[in-house]
C-alpha cells in the first residue's frame, strides 16, 4: 500500500513538473515580425530597457542576441526637450529648452487643438513656432559581473517639423571603462494610416568616450517616432572593481540638411557634455541638455 501511494505521489509530481516546464515555454508574445517570445524572454527585454514599440518590431536576429540576458536597470534618467524657432525681421533662430513631462503633455494637447505659435514662457505670440518635443532617456543596465549596457532612447512627443540627419549618442568615462561591443541603432515609427516603419541604416561613430549614430528622420505624416542606440561597456584592464559608473544620453536635432559623410568628422561625444558639434555645423543643430545617468555601488 505504501509503495502504491508513493508511486501515485511520484507520478503526480512528475506531471506537475512537466506542466510547469511546458507553461514556461509557451508563447507569451508574438511581435509584428512574427518573433515568438516566452513570458520570461519578454520580461528580460523589459528589464533591458526596451520599449513596447522596440519589442514589437524587434528582428529575430536582435532578439536571439539578447533574449537570455538577465538585465537590471541600474539607473534611468530622462529629460523632455522642446525645440522652437523664432522669426523676427525675416531672420529665424532655433532654440531648445528643457520642460517638464506635464508641460510636454500639455503642449501636445495644445498642438493637436490649435497649432499656433507659443513662446518659452507659455504665451502665444507671432514669430515663434514649436518645431518638436521629445524625451531623451539615458540608461545604465547591468548584465553581468563584467559588462553593462549603455542605452539612449529618444521618443518624440510632438512630431518634428525638421527631418534631416540627426545624432543620437551615449557617453561614458574612458578612464575606467571601454566600449566592448558594436553600436546597435534602430529608428522606429508609425504613420497616420497605421503603417509601421523602421530604419537601421546609420553612420556609426565610436569616440574614445562614447558611441553614436547619425541617421535620417523619416518623411511623411507620423504619429509615433522613436530612436535608440546601445552598446556594451567593460572595465578597463587593471580595474577589478568600480564604485561608480557615469553615462549620458544625448540627441542633436538638425535644422539644416547636412550629409552624414560631412557631419561625421565634425562632432564628438563626452560623458560631461554629450554631443558637441564644432563651429562648422554648430549653428545647424540644436544640441546640449543631455540626460545623465549614474550607478553607485560595486561592480
Amino acid at each position: 500500500m505504501k509503495k502504491y501511494l508513493y508511486s501515485i505521489v511520484l507520478a503526480t509530481l512528475i506531471l506537475i513538473s512537466t506542466t510547469v516546464v511546458k507553461a514556461s515555454n509557451e508563447v507569451y508574445y508574438t511581435n509584428l515580425k512574427n518573433v515568438e517570445m516566452t513570458e520570461s524572454e519578454y520580461n528580460n527585454l523589459i528589464n533591458l530597457g526596451f520599449s513596447e514599440l522596440q519589442i514589437n518590431m524587434m528582428s529575430e536576429q536582435e532578439f536571439l542576441s539578447i533574449k537570455d540576458y538577465q538585465g537590471v536597470i541600474l539607473d534611468s534618467q530622462e529629460k523632455y526637450i522642446k525645440d522652437y524657432a523664432i522669426t523676427r525681421n525675416g531672420i529665424t533662430t532655433h532654440h531648445k529648452e528643457e520642460i517638464t513631462e506635464e508641460e510636454a503633455l500639455a503642449e501636445k494637447e495644445l498642438q493637436s487643438q490649435k497649432p499656433q505659435l507659443r513662446g518659452p514662457s507659455g504665451n502665444y505670440y507671432d514669430g515663434l513656432t514649436v518645431t518638436g518635443i521629445y524625451k531623451v532617456k539615458a540608461k545604465i543596465i547591468g548584465v553581468s559581473d563584467d559588462y553593462m549596457i549603455l542605452k539612449t532612447d529618444v521618443e518624440w512627443t510632438t512630431m518634428p517639423s525638421y527631418k534631416y540627419n540627426d545624432i543620437i549618442a551615449a557617453g561614458f568615462e574612458s578612464a575606467y571603462v571601454y566600449r566592448a561591443s558594436g553600436i546597435v541603432f534602430k529608428e522606429l515609427w508609425r504613420e497616420t494610416n497605421g503603417t509601421y516603419g523602421e530604419m537601421t541604416t546609420h553612420t556609426p561613430k565610436g569616440d574614445a568616450n562614447g558611441g553614436s549614430a547619425i541617421f535620417a528622420l523619416p518623411s511623411g505624416s507620423l504619429t509615433q517616432l522613436e530612436a535608440t542606440v546601445y552598446f556594451m561597456i567593460g572595465k578597463n584592464v587593471g580595474i577589478t572593481t568600480l564604485s561608480e559608473v557615469h553615462s549620458c544620453g544625448d540627441y542633436a536635432h538638425a535644422t539644416s540638411n547636412i550629409s552624414a559623410s560631412n557631419l561625421s568628422s565634425h562632432y564628438y561625444v563626452t560623458v560631461l557634455g554629450g554631443i558637441t558639434i564644432d563651429s562648422t555645423y554648430a549653428n545647424d543643430f540644436l544640441q546640449g541638455l543631455p540626460a545623465d545617468a549614474s550607478f553607485v555601488g560595486t561592480w
